[in-house]
């Protein structure tokens, strides 16, 4: 895990540089990469709230206008996964050189891949904490979405204490060790191409054996996706993810979404697909473009055999779905079908074979019930 610490002290060689020295040491021997920024020995101005960065369309999305170290910072920030916020308290409150650069993150918005933090606090008193730790507690965290590793405080004689200093280096032993993810058994485009041969899919192939793989993937992008709030731009970036290819930035969806697989998604443009639906998606499905997917609809690519010995294979086909087509509510979409370009499918339909472009259908089956 790449872990970034904000340290507030002017002091090089203070007490809190001391907490953060101790913390690093147990991090880096459990295996994280910690980087120390002090950032009262850069030159980081406060935010102008000139909006500069927020300005959609200008392609400075994301950039800060003043040029000072902070730029060094940003980088940094944009690859942590952790962030440590570690400052002296003279008055209430973290350092004001510390403040400036946590101010100055508002240009990045929420850092991409940040997900945990902790606070690390040092003064000569023990009533002195609370502001700093409310801003921490109902900002910071709050804003930025992130887990709460730790506080951790020292006051007077605990500074640079044997039992402080071994709490702050367990902390840091404390933190899980990175795990690398076992590699896919399969490369995404053999495995799309072995879905994609009209064979079936046997119990105990590697095609197999590389479903269970993608599905696993997929469990843990979508458990990301449905568990919290995220902004439109982030569901698109996770929804990228998921599938192994851009998004188009007209995309849209409301969580929560469930699929087992993702990598063979295809959307076109202004897709908008609702809450609660869930693609199976091994067969392949195809969206057009201005597609409305709406509640809880499933699109469902895979078929098992009929026969007993064949029970536990997969029988994988397509479904294509036109452009400016409106699948109503809890409808669902059986491996094989097309469906035609402008047509509309009412709610809780079950459709089995294809639909012709421009027509209704309703039903279970689905029948063409109006022409458009």
């Amino acid at each position: 895990m790449k872990v970034l610490v904000l340290n507030g002290s002017p002091r090089p060689h203070g007490n809190t540089a001391a907490m953060v020295e101790a913390f690093r040491k147990g991090a880096e021997e459990n295996g994280h990469a910690v980087t120390v920024v002090n950032v009262c020995h850069r030159k980081i101005a406060g935010c102008l709230a000139c909006e500069y960065c927020h300005q959609e369309g200008s392609g400075h999305e994301r950039q800060c206008v003043q040029k000072d170290d902070m730029q060094a910072v940003y980088p940094l920030l944009d690859e942590a996964e952790m962030i440590v916020l570690a400052s002296p308290v003279y008055y209430h409150g973290f350092s004001g050189q510390l403040q400036c650069a946590i101010n100055r993150i508002y240009a990045l918005d929420k850092p991409k891949k940040l997900k945990k933090a902790a606070l690390i606090l040092s003064s000569g008193s023990d009533h002195v904490y609370s502001g700093a730790i409310y801003e921490y507690q109902n900002s910071f965290l709050n804003y930025l979405r992130l887990e709460d590793m730790g506080i951790y405080t020292a006051y007077d004689q605990q500074n640079r204490s044997l039992e402080k200093l071994e709490e702050l280096y367990q902390f840091g032993r404390s933190l899980a060790p990175d795990v690398p993810a076992a590699p896919a058994p399969m490369p995404v485009p053999d495995f799309l191409t072995a879905f994609a041969g009209g064979e079936p899919v046997r119990q105990g192939s590697a095609a197999m054996a590389a479903s269970g793989w993608y599905s696993q993937e997929a469990l843990r992008i979508t458990a990301e996706l449905n568990n919290t709030y995220h902004t439109p731009e982030e569901i698109q970036d996770i929804f990228a993810r998921l599938t192994g290819k851009p998004v188009n930035r007209t995309f849209s969806l409301f969580p929560p979404f469930y699929t087992d697989c993702g990598k063979n998604i295809t959307l076109g443009q202004y897709v908008f697909i609702n809450s609660g639906c869930r693609f199976q998606d091994q067969g392949g499905i195809t969206i057009g473009d201005g597609a409305l997917i709406g509640h809880n609809v499933v699109l469902a690519t895979l078929n098992h055999g009929l026969k007993p010995e064949e029970r536990h294979d997969l029988f994988p086909a397509p479904i294509h779905i036109g452009k400016n087509v409106w699948l109503g509510a809890n409808v669902t979409v059986l491996g094989g079908v097309t469906i035609g370009d402008n047509v509309v499918i009412a709610a809780g339909a079950v459709v089995t074979r294809d639909v012709p472009a421009n027509t209704v259908a309703a039903g279970v089956p689905a029948r063409v019930v109006r022409t458009l």
